[in-house]
């Protein structure tokens, strides 16, 4: 199991397309975590997550990822 360090992630998750605040709720549904950019046009979604920490965790690294694309 991998326990990647989530760093100072308590508040403060921003989307990694606009930079707009990004909320991670449960998804009574499936029983599982998902965090979805609210604003409207912007198509940045997980889902799936088993817990919240792990949901914070990959939106962290989407964003790293994201950022990385153009450099």
């Amino acid at each position: 199991m991998d326990r990647a360090y989530a760093g100072d992630e308590r508040w403060g998750w921003c989307c990694p397309r606009c930079d707009r605040d990004v909320i991670v709720s449960d998804d009574p549904a499936s029983e599982t975590f998902r965090w979805e950019c609210p604003t409207e046009g912007c198509r940045a979604v997980g889902f799936g997550f088993r817990s919240r920490r792990r949901a914070r965790i990959a939106l962290r690294e989407y964003r790293e990822r994201y950022r990385n694309v153009y450099r």
